[in-house]
């Protein structure tokens, strides 16, 4: 790889864009770090040097090799600081304007053969590179939070990306030790876009009368599924705030506006400042990042189902929390492959192992579907649309899933 190559710019240092910094510092790369507001940037370098100052502490690096690392990145309030760079990352936040405003200055700053990437979870990569006016060479990057440590990263193919463009990303992406999946261009592209129905269902269950530890439970027991963490879990680490903003932009773009439950629980936590671990408060309360009973958020379930007009039960099962969980996760998969926004089932299974704590002896989402039988869950899912209804097509079976269900079932 040539110098230049080696040489990576990071647009944005927050905590999104100091993880990223680090991940390529940690695999030698000379790191040009821009962020336009100098308070800012003096934040984010604070981060990184504490990070590595506790690596140091905690004995995972020596001094002398933390010290390399950190001076690897170097910070700057221009964006000339990666004219000179054969991969820029823009790193800011969720703000389609914003992102097509830095790829059209960066399209003037960079060399002709530099690589532009958008890190985005949600955004349509398409629109971000017309802007860049070299649509071929730009791709999504997607990394996963935090940055530096998570494995999956999502290599998004725009619609004019050039092949030799997303298999220099999905090379850099292997050079610093992550397992990147390439995916097409949708909303929450393979991973946020399935885990949508997901957390969608462990709201509606809470709304119900379940709560937030026991449908944990069922999702992280190794008997039942194994996750690493279960949805209300993950929702609190994540941030309740960006949680709700996703749920924004996600109705936004559907018919969910007109369903006034759709995600209702985030949307409340946000607003009442139960962000989640950050505050301390979120679907639990938190000693420390052991969580433990909210009364509050198990009120608020009350309130808001009363509210909206949900049905209180006391016969929950578990199997049913199990299957409302993965079979909305499984169906949300064979939609994201009939529109092709994922390549294969593999590519699915690699995401939820990689990214999202879905235990390897399963194999993955798809892998179990299969042995679970395509039949079972099609029938199960109808189930669920008589049982509870169907107006927004949380139920609707995918075509591809009957498909392949009557495939697997002559």
């Amino acid at each position: 790889m040539s110098n230049t190559q080696r040489n990576v710019g990071i647009i944005g240092a927050g905590t999104m864009g100091g993880g990223i910094a680090i991940a390529f510092a940690n695999a030698g790369y000379e790191v040009q770090l821009v962020d336009v507001n100098a308070d800012a940037l003096k934040r984010g370098i604070e981060r990184i040097r504490s990070f590595y100052e506790d690596a140091v502490k905690r004995e995972k690096m020596s001094a002398p090799d933390s010290e390399r690392r950190f001076s690897n990145i170097t910070p700057s309030t221009s964006l000339d600081a990666v004219s000179a760079c054969g991969l820029v990352i823009e790193a800011v936040y969720e703000d389609l304007a914003l992102k097509s405003r830095i790829a059209a200055e960066l399209a003037d700053i960079c060399p002709p053969d530099a690589i532009l990437a958008s890190n985005t979870s949600s955004l349509d990569i398409n629109q971000i590179a017309q802007a860049s006016r070299r649509p071929d060479r730009f791709v999504g990057i997607h990394f996963f939070s935090p940055a530096h440590i998570m494995k999956l990263v999502e290599v998004i193919r725009g619609s004019q990306s050039s092949q030799g463009s997303i298999d220099f990303a999905v090379d850099v992406m292997r050079a610093l030790g992550k397992v990147p999946v390439v995916c097409g261009v949708g909303f929450g592209f393979i991973g946020n876009r399935m885990a949508e129905p997901y957390l969608r269902e462990a709201e509606a269950l809470i709304l119900e009368g379940a709560t937030p530890e026991r449908i944990d439970a069922v999702a992280q027991s190794p008997e039942l599924l194994g996750m690493a963490m279960g949805p209300c879990r993950m929702m609190d680490l994540a941030g309740n705030d960006i949680g709700a903003s996703i749920v924004g932009e996600r109705a936004s773009e559907t018919n969910l506006l007109d369903d006034k439950s759709y995600r209702c629980m985030v949307r409340a936590l946000a607003e009442m400042g139960f962000l989640g671990q950050k505050t301390g408060r979120g679907f639990y309360r938190y000693e420390g990042r052991q969580p433990l009973d909210e009364p509050q958020t198990i009120a608020l379930a009350l309130e808001l189902a009363n509210r909206h007009g949900i049905k209180r039960r006391d016969d929950i099962s578990d199997e049913e929390i199990l299957q409302r969980l993965l079979f909305s996760l499984i169906n949300e998969g064979f939609e994201v492959l009939r529109e092709g926004v994922a390549n294969d089932e593999d590519d699915i299974d690699v995401v939820f192992t990689a990214g999202f704590g879905f235990p390897k002896f399963r194999g993955g989402p798809m892998t179990m579907a299969r042995k679970i039988g395509l039949g079972t869950i099609r029938r199960r899912l109808e189930s669920f649309a008589r049982q509870h209804g169907d107006p927004y097509g949380y139920w609707t079976v995918s075509p591809l899933l009957i498909e392949q269900a009557q495939v697997e079932e002559r």
